[in-house]
Formats: C-alpha cells, sequence, structure tokens
C-alpha cells in the first residue's frame, strides 16, 4: 500500500466528525443514471438560521473505452461549469482534465487544466462549496463543530455550501504516486505571476511524512491492516500542533479523537466522536468537543435509494437557553 495523497492524511479521522451531521440545514439531495450511462446529479440546500436557498444541477457522460468523462454543472448562483477529463490512456494511472466556469451575470469566466498522477480527482473550487474539518479548521485546530473552513481545493465536497465565491484564473495539477512516495505540484496561474505549491508524502511501509510548502510537516501512521490511524502535524515554526487518532474498534465501530495546541496557550481544542453501525441499513453518530457542543445523528436506509439523515447539535453549556441546531437530509438514487 502506498502513502496517501496529502488531502487523504488523516481522512478517516475527519471522517468520524464530518460525515452524517447537517446542523441548521434542510438538505435534499437526487440522483439518476440512464441507459446511456449519462449520470444526473441535482441537490438543494435551505440554511435555516440565514434562510438561504442553494441548488445545483450536474451532468456526466463517461466514455469508458476511451477514458473520456465530461461533466457539465449549474448552480442557483448562475454559474455554468464544465470539464473534460482524461484518465489512464496516455499512461496508467494518469489523468489530465481541462475545466472551465462562466457566470452569464457577470460575464466571468474562469479556466484551469490539470494533470494527476495516481490521485484523487480534480473539483470544481468556483462553485460554492461548504466542507468540514469540525475539530481541527486548517491547518492546525479548533473548537466549533459549527464552523466550516476551506483547507485544500482537493477535499472540497459538493454536498456542502458556503457563502465564500471562490474563482480561478487558471490551474495546472501535476501529481505522481507509487508504493514510496506520492508527489504533486499545482501552478495556479494568474494576472500577478503563477503560484506554485509542491507536496511530497513520502513512505516506509505503513509510517508516512508529509512536508507542504508553507503547511505543517505531518507524520502519519497506519497498522497493516488499516484499523488504527495516527497523525501528527507541526507548523507555523513550531507554534501549531495538531493530531488526529482513528481507531475501527470492530466491523461496526468507528472512533476518533481530534486535538490541537497552540505554543503559548494554556488550552487545548479536543474532540471525540464515533460511529456505529445498527445494522446495514441504519447507523448513529455521536460527537463531543471541548466547550460541551454534542453533536448527534441518525441514518437510516428507508428502502433501496432511499436514505434519511437526522441530525443535531446541542449546546451543553446553554442547554436552557435555546439556540441548539437540527439537519435533515434526504437522498434519492435511482
Amino acid at each position: 500500500m502506498g502513502p496517501p495523497s496529502y488531502p487523504d492524511l488523516g481522512k478517516n479521522a475527519r471522517d468520524v466528525f464530518g460525515k452524517g451531521y447537517h446542523f441548521g440545514l434542510l438538505k435534499l439531495d437526487l440522483k439518476t443514471k440512464t441507459k446511456s450511462n449519462v449520470e444526473f446529479s441535482s441537490g438543494g440546500v435551505s440554511n435555516q438560521d440565514s434562510g438561504k436557498v442553494f441548488g445545483s444541477l450536474e451532468t456526466k457522460y463517461r466514455v469508458k473505452e476511451y477514458g473520456l468523462t465530461f461533466s457539465e454543472k449549474w448552480n442557483t448562483d448562475n454559474t455554468l461549469a464544465t470539464e473534460i477529463a482524461i484518465q489512464d490512456q496516455i499512461a496508467q494511472g494518469l489523468k489530465l482534465s481541462f475545466d472551465t466556469t462562466f457566470a452569464p451575470q457577470t460575464g466571468k469566466q474562469t479556466g484551469g487544466s490539470g494533470s494527476q498522477i495516481g490521485a484523487i480527482g480534480s473539483h470544481d473550487t468556483s462553485i460554492p462549496t461548504r466542507f468540514v474539518f469540525p475539530i481541527l479548521p486548517p491547518p492546525y485546530g479548533g473548537v466549533d463543530f459549527t464552523s466550516h473552513q476551506a483547507t485544500y481545493p482537493s477535499a472540497l465536497n459538493s454536498d456542502h455550501i458556503s457563502d465564500i465565491q471562490l474563482s480561478k484564473t487558471g490551474r495546472i495539477k501535476s501529481a505522481f504516486q507509487n508504493e514510496s512516495v506520492a508527489l504533486n505540484c499545482d501552478v495556479d496561474l494568474n494576472l500577478s505571476g503563477p503560484i506554485v505549491q509542491a507536496s511530497a508524502v513520502l513512505g516506509y511501509n505503513v509510517n508516512w511524512v508529509h512536508f507542504l510548502a508553507n503547511a505543517p510537516v505531518v507524520l502519519s501512521q497506519t497498522t497493516q491492516d488499516g484499523e488504527i490511524e495516527v497523525r501528527i502535524s507541526v507548523g507555523n515554526d513550531g507554534q501549531e500542533f495538531g493530531g488526529s487518532i482513528y481507531q475501527r474498534v470492530s466491523p461496526k465501530l468507528e472512533t476518533g479523537i481530534q486535538l490541537a495546541w497552540t505554543a503559548g496557550s494554556n488550552d487545548t481544542r479536543f474532540g471525540i466522536g464515533a460511529k456505529y453501525d445498527l445494522d446495514k441499513d441504519a447507523a448513529v453518530r455521536a460527537k463531543v468537543n471541548n466547550v460541551s457542543q454534542i453533536g448527534l445523528g441518525y441514518q437510516q436506509k428507508l428502502r433501496e435509494g432511499i436514505t434519511l439523515t437526522l441530525s443535531a447539535l446541542i449546546d451543553g453549556k446553554n442547554f436552557n437557553q435555546g439556540g441548539h441546531k437540527i439537519g435533515v437530509a434526504l437522498e434519492l438514487e435511482a
């Protein structure tokens, strides 16, 4: 097993804290696939606090014999995005992609291209997205379950939304991965000059060391069976420390711990989370952090292609004052 790419370090622990929680949101996702292999995905999210509604529609067509994928996206901010990708044709594990985004109301247009070897597929960063690192906002740590911060573009998840609009004039991405190393080099092109960001994950057996320009040094270790993962990061000239532990206790139970500490501060920020599968169709989740924020979640597969998720955020320090949040998500797939 080779080392993972940078965004995947500590991913299992982050999933314990992030997946299955939709605090303050009403969410609906629909997915379907035609006989001609055209995939349609649409969704809508309503924020209970602001009253804002965000919707999106995506179509995707794959030509498997040529390794081609054509994607088109539209959202309620009237942003159009198109991506063309080719994978495993020029070289095994190599993915080339070109994407462009156009906002009709403003005429603003962005575009980018990327190449990847054995890495995660590229993601459109121009469409409003939100993704969650509940206990550890990048790059080191935090405490607020309700904060949603953007760390790594490749970690973008279209299941979540934000009010932050991200745009790129162009992007070239390259990555190489084998049994011992995972290398990445991203070049953002703009009028003020290109910005280069490079990273390397070096591995021996299941011990990994990660280096990224202007980011923490990360040490990661995983047992041979993948049931325990430990991640430690040190950055900001040795002033910021973070870490996470993931353990699959049993086939049904997953647990995670995240913590962070800043030099010169007496406060250690930490959280504990768990996911338990009641059966093949139902799961419960729970997490708590050091400021007594308690997150609870329940996921139930009602029938084939229909999944309901309920979640709640409870402020343990102000239980009688209200301000708690609930979330409901419904996923439909045919």
